[in-house]
């Protein structure tokens, strides 16, 4: 049995009763985090949100609801498309750390459209997420894992996002292992998507996990309808595994498949920027918080981090405001003079400030390979501040708060999601989503919830 084949089979077989309830519980903080991401997105990047609306409100159909339009309707794919767009436009939410991919958007957006148009229960749509995210995080382990060689072109959020959305998107059709297999590799040949937005903060870094949604359905229900897709495409010569990595290791897609779970070691982002930035912000607010200094006494920040690939994060000219929160140096710059990042502290005023952009010069990042070989899974910032009277600070960290070696609290979720989603409701509403998402596997049809996303 090939790999796809034998992933098909764990789609096929896998039930809400063989799933722990760790697992249960992880599967919903992760979508419950994206949630809110989504809520958020429609303040913060209310214009981005507003042109997939539009855009999906014009194609028409009834087939699911597209999230804050008051209930309108579209079909299925394209609402998928809008639904998982909005998740990913504010960049906070969940990252696999192996596989240096965002998930939560593509699926929650595929199994909570799909699951409503489908009918869907609770239970069903755990289980579909918990296939789709097995079957992404193998398959971005598989090109991405060892020697990062897939991210040096692709964005995996947006190539293993698709296989997994069709693997979800398969399980809720109900399809059998055969049709499942097909369906894989189907959403595995539509799957693209360039990681020059990770560079820049373009309009195509939220539209990735969109697309994701949109091919993985569309894969799967056309499998559904008879169509018949490729077979074992992954780990075929000419295939996905081969084209996509300089170093394919197909091993990955089937390690430890039904007994060991990717879905638990997703981590959740505890601040609003691309997560290789987050322990040099640590760091940063580790030393301008204890030893209370005022920014504009340092002379030189100079910091060593893990590289993930050629560049990432290193921009020193961000164009607006998504560009900053994916610019370690810009990053790091407000943290020190703010004392604090959040979601509301990055705007175009303060970003283009001569204060912000004199502080960034000041700051110099350099990679160091010695880290992906320490700290594999980590994502490393170490920081040295020296003042202009000479005085050093050090602070460093090797793993983000919210990573499974260095795990979050309950308490640091419910803070998140309570912060972003009050920047719409009160606190009383904003409650309410979040116990009613909590008892997911409680629900016959999703209905219900997704009418709270007006």
């Amino acid at each position: 049995m090939g790999e796809t084949r034998t992933l098909a089979k764990f789609v096929h077989d896998l039930t809400f009763e063989s799933l722990s309830n760790e697992l249960v519980e992880k599967t919903k903080v992760i979508m419950i985090d994206t949630l809110s991401c989504v809520v958020a997105g429609n303040v913060i990047a209310n214009e981005e949100c507003d042109i997939i609306r539009k855009f999906a409100e014009d194609h028409g159909g009834d087939g699911a609801t597209i999230w804050f339009t008051d209930g309108k309707k579209s079909g299925t794919m394209v609402a998928a498309l809008a639904n998982s767009l909005m998740a990913h436009t504010i960049d906070f939410d969940d990252t696999h750390m192996d596989s240096v991919s965002h998930f939560g958007a593509a699926l929650t957006g595929t199994v909570l459209t799909l699951g409503q148009h489908l009918g869907a229960s609770g239970k069903d749509i755990i289980t579909a997420f918990v296939a789709g995210f097995e079957v992404a995080a193998r398959v971005g382990n598989s090109v991405n894992k060892d020697g990062r060689s897939h991210y040096k072109y692709w964005h995996p959020t947006a190539t293993a996002s698709a296989v997994g959305a069709a693997a979800a998107a398969a399980k809720l059709y109900k399809l059998n292992e055969a049709e499942i297999e097909m369906a894989i590799s189907l959403g595995a040949d539509q799957a693209s998507g360039f990681r020059y937005c990770v560079d820049k903060g373009d309009y195509s870094k939220g539209l990735h996990p969109g697309w994701a949604s949109l091919r993985g359905i569309m894969a799967a229900k056309l499998t559904k309808l008879g169509a018949e897709g490729p077979i074992g495409l992954l780990e075929y010569p000419t295939g996905f595994c081969q084209a996509m990595s300089e170093k394919p290791n197909l091993e990955y897609l089937t390690a430890g498949l039904g007994t060991e779970f990717e879905t638990l070691s997703d981590a959740i982002k505890l601040f609003p920027t691309i997560h290789c930035s987050h322990t040099s912000i640590e760091s940063a607010l580790d030393i301008v918080n204890e030893h209370d200094i005022d920014y504009r006494d340092i002379e030189k920040i100079y910091i060593e981090v893990t590289e993930l690939a050629k560049g990432q994060g290193m921009n020193f000219e961000p164009d607006g405001v998504l560009a900053a929160r994916l610019s370690v140096p810009c990053c790091v710059s407000i943290a020190l003079r703010k004392k604090q990042l959040t979601l509301t502290d990055f705007t175009t005023e303060d970003i283009f400030s001569d204060e912000n952009q004199n502080l960034m010069k000041r700051i110099e990042i350099q990679p160091n390979d010695q880290f992906l070989i320490d700290y594999p899974t980590g994502m490393v910032g170490h920081m040295t501040i020296t003042m202009k009277d000479g005085t050093e600070y050090f602070a460093g960290h090797e793993y983000p708060k919210g990573h499974p070696l260095r795990p979050a609290e309950e308490e640091d979720y419910y803070n998140k999601f309570i912060s972003l989603v009050t920047l719409r409701w009160d606190q009383a509403k904003s409650e309410k989503m979040y116990n009613a998402f909590n008892q997911l596997e409680t629900y016959e049809t999703v209905d219900d919830l997704i009418s709270l996303l007006k």
